[in-house]
């Protein structure tokens, strides 16, 4: 018996010892799957946590870098926009006093004996030149502002006012000139014929304030003088030689010594200062454009 019951408590420890094992070995296995699991969620939660975190980073990165790039366009464009706008400013300041400039080298010239192909040359220029100063006039009325168009615009007006007249002076010192060259001719005839026209037209002259006073008098003494000094004049011209003076250059001296020659005329003189006032405030308006402030 005490075998038996060796034996037996000997089974029942083996037994009692096998299904602990197990007991411990069926109990570890869901501990173990269980401790991979939250490794496994806490190591996909800190790679999802790492993956926004860069993501925003990356965002953040291709923002930057797209707002720079756009900064970057943008000074582009506003530099290459101020090019612009400083070439045409440039230009139509230029091309403005070119219409200046040739008009009175033409008023000069024609003080010689032009031949009738350099007089056209000279009215082709100055024409050319208006057409030039009233392009870069377009052009700045496309791309400036109000503040430098406006002035733009009032010295292309002047410009064109002033050109007129200058052609018009033109005409009248072309017609001084052959008057003058006239007088000094060696026929004694030709020559007397020539001081009577300039003692007309001097007489037509003096008549001038005596009918201006008189304006509310169309048909008094001063206008029947006037008409009677003009009526001279004509005579005087019809005694010169044949194509001596045209129709033209005669209506030129006429007209100067009626009113005023041309470049002393009111609407020319109101020109120049236009002219002068609207290129102080062009520049003025073009500098604060193009560099943000103006230059005293």
């Amino acid at each position: 018996m005490p075998f038996i019951c060796d034996t037996m408590s000997t089974m029942d420890l083996e037994g009692i010892s096998a299904l602990s094992a197990a007991v411990v070995a069926l109990l570890g296995i869901p501990a173990s799957m269980l401790i991979g699991r939250w490794q496994t969620k806490a190591a996909l939660r800190t790679a999802e946590a790492t993956s926004e975190a860069g993501l925003a980073q990356a965002e953040s990165a291709y923002r930057a870098a797209l707002d720079a790039v756009r900064a970057e366009a943008n000074a582009a464009h506003l530099q290459w926009r101020r090019g612009i706008q400083r070439g045409a400013y440039a230009s139509f300041l230029l091309a403005a006093n070119r219409v200046m400039e040739l008009g009175e080298r033409f008023v000069m010239d024609n003080e010689e004996d032009l031949s009738a192909e350099n007089i056209k040359a000279g009215k082709a220029a100055i024409d050319d030149a208006l057409a030039t100063l009233k392009a870069t006039q377009t052009i700045i009325e496309l791309e400036g502002s109000d503040d430098v168009a406006a002035p733009a615009a009032g010295m292309t007006n002047a410009a064109q006012t002033m050109g007129y007249y200058l052609g018009k002076q033109a005409i009248y010192e072309r017609a001084w000139g052959k008057l003058g060259r006239i007088m000094d001719d060696q026929s004694s005839e030709v020559s007397a014929t020539a001081v009577a026209l300039m003692q007309a037209l001097a007489d037509l002259g003096r008549l001038r304030s005596t009918v201006s006073s008189r304006a509310d008098e169309p048909n008094g003494q001063g206008s029947h003088d006037a008409r009677a000094a003009e009526r001279s004049c004509r005579e005087a011209w019809s005694a010169l030689p044949h194509g001596a003076l045209d129709d033209e250059e005669f209506r030129a001296l006429l007209e100067g010594w009626w009113s005023r020659p041309p470049t002393s005329s009111s609407p020319y003189l109101d020109a120049v200062r236009q002219f002068g006032e609207e290129e102080i405030r062009f520049v003025r308006a073009a500098k604060i454009e193009l560099h943000g402030q103006a230059t005293p």
